[in-house]
């Protein structure tokens, strides 16, 4: 990780000539005439194009009713102060899944007992290399987090975290196969490989574990990088692994800096001393 650790009537002038005083009497009766012709003429086009008009405006109309999705369709915005709501609810009140969510704020549940990281229903003992503490970044669907990090160069760091895993109120919580693997996909998601280019998500196994007694799934795969700043490393390893604990789905996350020999057997040892929390 590089500086990081792992988001526009007019009037009209008409010009007659001289103008006449009549000199023959109107018409008797002051009406017929050309007047009466052209009058009723004007009634009669105004009526039948009003008739016209409103005919078809009503069959627009009507038309228009027809045209609504039957199943209520998707309701858009361009009112920013909206985005949120329509974001976060479909036309009939159901919550929609948000990609990459995660809790607003990291809150912790408790302190770390004796020097262990501890988050959701599970703790682990980080490795001596792993010194430096830290809140994790760019994780979704992860609250209650407490990380371990260990420099394996200038501005590039491995790590590893415990946290509850958390979803989207309102959402049914997919169970821990599917949390792992989309846990591990938003984090290579996430904005936070500094200077790297090119980056894959190579070599993913999702799998079934039991470890201190607690069954879940293990998500692991490899982040590589076409172009990278780093010298002692080109990828990096994921693993996410999703348990059931007492205290709830809960989620313990290496990601280690492939080839620095030190970080990947203390990745191992730290995985050895998980466990729940009593």
């Amino acid at each position: 990780m590089t500086d990081r650790f792992p988001i526009s009537l007019q009037e009209q002038t008409v010009h007659t000539g001289p103008q006449f005083t009549p000199t023959q009497p109107a018409t008797p009766g002051g009406g017929g005439g050309r007047a009466t012709p052209l009058l009723i003429g004007g009634i009669a086009f105004a009526a039948v194009f009003l008739l016209i008009v409103g005919g078809t405006i009503g069959y627009l109309v009507l038309r228009g009713n027809d045209g609504e999705p039957a199943s209520g369709g998707t309701a858009t915005t361009t009112d920013p102060s909206s985005a949120s709501a329509s974001a976060s609810a479909t036309p009939t009140g159901e919550v929609e899944e948000e990609r990459r969510w995660r809790p607003e704020t990291m809150e912790r549940a408790g302190d770390n007992p004796s020097g262990k990281p501890r988050g959701g229903g599970l703790q682990f003992i980080p490795p001596a290399v792993y010194d430096q503490r830290q809140t994790p970044r760019g994780v979704a669907y992860v609250n209650d987090a407490q990380g371990a990090y260990a420099q394996a160069e200038d501005g590039w760091y491995s790590g590893m975290f415990v946290g509850a895993v958390e979803w989207r109120p309102g959402i049914e919580y997919p169970g821990n196969e599917v949390a792992s693997e989309k846990i591990v996909a938003c984090y290579f998601a996430a904005s936070i490989w500094g200077d790297t280019e090119g980056r894959t998500l190579d070599d993913q196994v999702t799998e079934p574990v039991t470890i201190a007694g607690l069954p879940g799934y293990r998500t692991t795969a490899t982040v590589n990088f076409a172009k990278a700043p780093m010298e002692l490393t080109s990828a990096t390893s994921l693993t996410v692994i999703v348990l059931d604990t007492p205290q709830g789905p809960s989620v313990f996350m290496l990601e280690t800096a492939v080839g620095v020999a030190e970080h990947e057997e203390a990745a191992a040892e730290a995985l050895e001393s998980l466990t729940g929390v009593a």
